[in-house]
């Protein structure tokens, strides 16, 4: 009877550390399916690369993760993606934080007019940025990482050649650059970057202020007949690839790992990505006879001058809000600085 009882008890306690390890290894084997958002049109190389790192992450976690890749906003708006990111609604996006002003206040500068050189530098910056200050204002998201276009200059319908040119001019633009067009005399029309080709054509808007990159990418070089390279005032566009926290945490750890590995790689592949389009859309333009406006060094001076009060103004305002602006300027320009040949 005692025998009986121990082969059963051990029968039992067999059974039970079988089910437990097949459920154990039922649920590594489990995989999590993502959908990720961008507003960029299917077309454009950065849903291409941005698809490219979906693809990627599902390869080297061995489908653990697989993530299905929606271009051209057909999932989010370009202007809700990162609240469709923190509500579930999308698990992750392609945000630009300038579409969403308000939202990530300290952050906000990297997006001035303070003279990028390139998408590179932009994009390295970006990352550093985030890595240095850590702002709580990206606590509701798991960062991927950013990224960031290169030099944003103005592109118009008619030269510009200087600031009396620019007087009165409709310009379409974005976050705090609308403050900086106020500032230099044009006047700020905001609109998403899909709706600027029609703006230009109808004569809605008379230029605007973007990346040589979009005159390839969104064929604005169609429509407009002159780039002014004002790179004393140049700014970027940031990015944030975000990802919902809960779908965050129920990737196993060791996919994770690989993700991290696989996002510090495409920050060096997307800002080397953004300079290869500026060249396309220059040459895109150039090629359709558009006229091309250098500054001279005086001429870019009144530029900076006037925008000036942009950079008092966000220092003002993060120390009303408890926020390190003034060392967020300096980390900014300190690192342009030095980033700058």
């Amino acid at each position: 009877m005692k025998r009986s009882f121990c082969i059963m008890s051990f029968l039992l306690v067999f059974m039970f550390t079988v089910c437990f390890v097949s459920s154990q290894a039922i649920a590594q084997d489990k995989v999590v399916k993502l959908r990720f958002s961008t507003f960029f049109p299917v077309s454009h190389p950065n849903a291409a690369i941005t698809a490219e790192w979906c693809k990627e992450v599902e390869k080297r976690t061995n489908g653990k993760v697989k993530i299905q890749h929606y271009p051209g906003a057909t999932l989010t708006s370009p202007q809700t993606t990162y609240d469709s990111i923190l509500s579930g609604v999308v698990d992750i996006g392609n945000c630009v934080l300038g579409y969403t002003m308000g939202k990530f206040p300290l952050s906000e500068i990297l997006d001035y007019p303070l003279g990028y050189p390139s998408g590179v530098v932009a994009t390295r910056l970006g990352n550093e940025f985030y890595n240095h200050f850590k702002p709580k204002e990206f606590d509701d998201v798991k960062v991927m990482y950013f990224h960031a276009q290169g030099p944003g200059i103005l592109h118009t319908r008619k030269p510009v050649k200087n600031l009396e040119d620019l007087k009165g001019m409709k310009i379409r633009t974005f976050g705090s650059n609308a403050k900086m067009m106020s500032m230099l005399g044009g006047s700020p029309v905001a609109m998403p970057m899909g709706d600027a080709y029609d703006a230009l054509s109808k004569g809605v808007a008379d230029g605007l202020l973007c990346g040589y990159e979009a005159l390839k990418g969104w064929k604005l070089g169609e429509v407009i007949k002159s780039t002014t390279e004002n790179y004393g005032t140049a700014y970027t566009a940031t990015f944030v690839i975000a990802m919902n926290k809960a779908k965050w945490n129920s990737i196993p750890p060791d996919a994770q790992k690989i993700i991290e590995t696989i996002n510090k790689e495409f920050i060096e592949k997307q800002g080397k990505l953004w300079d290869k389009m500026d060249q396309d859309g220059k040459d895109f333009s150039t090629k359709r006879g558009n006229q091309v406006v250098k500054l001279s060094a005086e001429e870019n001076q009144k530029w900076i001058a006037k925008s000036q009060p942009l950079y008092d103004e966000y220092v003002k305002k993060m120390k009303e809000k408890g926020l390190p602006g003034d060392k967020a300027l300096k980390f900014v320009r300190d690192y342009l600085k030095k980033n700058t040949k």
